[in-house]
């Protein structure tokens, strides 16, 4: 699994303070991606903001350790301008709920927390799970309490589980994605969600 390398890209891989950061890295360096790691409270907003700085071909959003204003700023932010400019991102569990709610939906406190690899059941294919057919059944690693419980307008869910509606979501017509689980954590499953992110 590795990615079209006709054009060099560069992916911004935001991170939120999470411990799950080095393996999207490890990830992205078996796929033989070029990335570029910067934690969310060193970004320069307002020179992405004005579209300046912001050169990046993909972005990941990685998932947080704890809540923090700041970084829900910016993420928000991030999004934004990737909405704006076409960029495909994608949203990693964390990144899922802040994505979700940047434009309008609602994320819900879990009955209990989950730290497990679980299976999840796909439901609609797209360009990020292209090959994979409905009703498959994906085994993916989580790690929250929160989960995204109304999507925004626009948004559309493409695979779930017993533990949550919206595992997968995606916009209608912009590569924006979130993924309530860690594809970093989730084997070759994982692995090949994250190789089609970097090819669409």
């Amino acid at each position: 699994m590795t990615f079209n390398k006709k054009k060099a890209q560069t992916i911004l891989v935001v991170d939120n303070v999470s411990p799950f950061t080095r393996d999207i890295v490890t990830c992205l360096s078996k796929l033989g991606a070029n990335y570029v790691v910067i934690k969310s409270n060193c970004l320069d907003l307002t020179d992405n903001e004005r579209g300046n700085n912001f050169s990046y071909d993909r972005v990941i959003l990685s998932g947080r350790r704890k809540n923090a204003r700041e970084i829900n700023f910016v993420n928000s932010r991030i999004i934004k301008q990737c909405f704006k400019r076409n960029i495909p991102l994608l949203g990693i569990c964390y990144g899922a709920e802040i994505l979700a709610l940047t434009f309008g939906g609602s994320i819900r406190k879990m009955t209990r927390s989950v730290q497990d690899t679980i299976p999840i059941t796909v439901l609609k294919s797209n360009s990020l799970l292209s090959a994979i057919r409905a009703d498959k059944t994906l085994f993916v690693y989580e790690s929250h309490r929160y989960c995204v419980a109304k999507l925004p307008e626009g948004f559309e869910s493409l695979a779930s589980s017993l533990e949550c509606e919206h595992e997968v979501f995606s916009h209608k017509e912009k590569k924006m994605f979130g993924t309530q689980f860690h594809p970093e954590k989730s084997g070759d499953d994982g692995l090949y969600i994250l190789s089609r992110f970097l090819n669409i």
